[in-house]
């Protein structure tokens, strides 16, 4: 609950969060996006090119975060994009399938799922953690997302509306 703490209080200060999601991990990723920009954070899913990676970091400021996400560990340029965000004074966490993950021992902050041989059971379990990271998020921000469903409600309805024949 501490690493939990500690990546939401993060995440409410970070002028733009910027997700580094391997293959597996792209729908957390894209959850995480989709639970957390009606309260008006600033989330991107960054590609996975090694270039596009070097210049998140170039771009990347210290009121930003960089936040990995993990389920079989195997993007090999994921902890070294970690390792040089925390060099440059930018906060960095990461959500992963098992605690052995290399961006596990980088990131500043941590959740990490219990080591399953199972992609599918870990799949389940990282998506369970992005989950409860954003409830918390949403609970621990609630004015921020307060009217955001009704609006986007009555914004989704006036743009399905088809009345210009």
């Amino acid at each position: 609950t501490d690493q939990v703490s500690q990546l939401v209080e993060k995440i409410g200060q970070a002028r733009r969060i910027i997700i580094l999601a391997e293959g597996p991990a792209q729908a957390a990723a894209y959850n995480l996006v989709h639970l957390l920009e009606p309260g008006g954070f600033r989330v991107y899913i960054a590609r996975q090119g090694v270039t596009d990676l070097a210049q998140i970091v170039y771009t990347a400021t210290p009121q930003d975060m960089l936040l990995a996400i993990e389920v079989t560990g195997e993007l090999p340029y994921m902890a070294r994009t970690l390792e040089a965000a925390n060099e440059r004074g930018i906060s960095t966490g990461a959500i992963v399938g098992a605690p052995a993950h290399a961006t596990a021992q980088v990131a500043n902050i941590v959740l990490a799922a219990r080591a399953h041989p199972s992609i599918e059971v870990r799949m389940v379990t990282v998506d369970a953690i992005v989950y409860v990271l954003a409830q918390t998020i949403r609970w621990q921000f609630r004015e921020r997302f307060s009217g955001a469903q009704q609006t986007i409600a009555k914004l989704t309805a006036f743009i399905q509306k088809n009345d210009r024949q």
